[in-house]
């Protein structure tokens, strides 16, 4: 498994932030990426990440499936979503189960959606939805959030809570490669703690 950046080149308006860079990750990889505010670290991640498109050059998955997860480091809150909503939102499971159900509802009037509907299980398998609320509840214990934490909603967070509950989400995703940007950034004195005693 391996993930190429190839000759990225990347502007944001007139200025360009990333000028024909590249670079390789292989298994095992442990990949620092240290510079100043504005060289382009966060670009750079989220377009090997797949989360915005590169403008010229290349990223390369090998395999072509190969899952690249990102940490940003902001929280993107949705109106009226708890940690337990968010948590399912970005490993996938929310939108694989949501696909699971509709294709569900409409299997006794057309069958021939059955291939499809096997396709939506596998998915959403694959994304560890069978097990997610157990894993979940387990990521928070580890981290410091604690379980109970699960149905508030996240703007009840605090930044440490919401670094955390962002780090939660990506362990709890079944990805090849980890992208963490800046994952520390904002963890409070109780995500420290919580943190070095798991």
């Amino acid at each position: 498994m391996q993930l190429h950046a190839v000759d990225i080149t990347h502007n944001h308006g007139a200025s360009v932030v990333l000028d024909r860079v590249s670079m390789s990750v292989a298994p095992g990889d442990r990949i620092g990426l240290v510079g100043p505010n504005g060289v382009g670290k966060s670009t750079l991640l989220r377009l090997l990440a797949g989360a915005e498109p590169v403008q010229s050059g290349v990223v390369r998955r090998s395999p072509r499936d190969l899952g690249a997860g990102l940490l940003p480091q902001e929280l993107d809150v949705r109106a009226g979503e708890s940690l337990r909503g968010y948590l399912e939102r970005r490993t996938g499971v929310a939108a694989a189960a949501a696909r699971m159900d509709r294709l569900a509802a409409q299997l006794a009037e057309r069958p021939e959606l059955s291939d499809e509907y096997t396709e939506a299980l596998e998915a959403f398998l694959a994304r560890g939805g069978d097990d997610l609320e157990a894993r979940a509840a387990a990521a928070c214990d580890e981290l410091g959030l604690g379980r109970a934490r699960l149905d508030r909603p996240l703007t009840a967070l605090s930044g440490g809570e919401g670094a955390r509950a962002r780090l939660a989400a990506l362990l709890l995703s079944r990805f090849d490669v980890l992208l963490l940007d800046e994952p520390t950034n904002d963890l409070d004195l109780a995500a420290s703690i919580g943190s070095s005693a798991s």
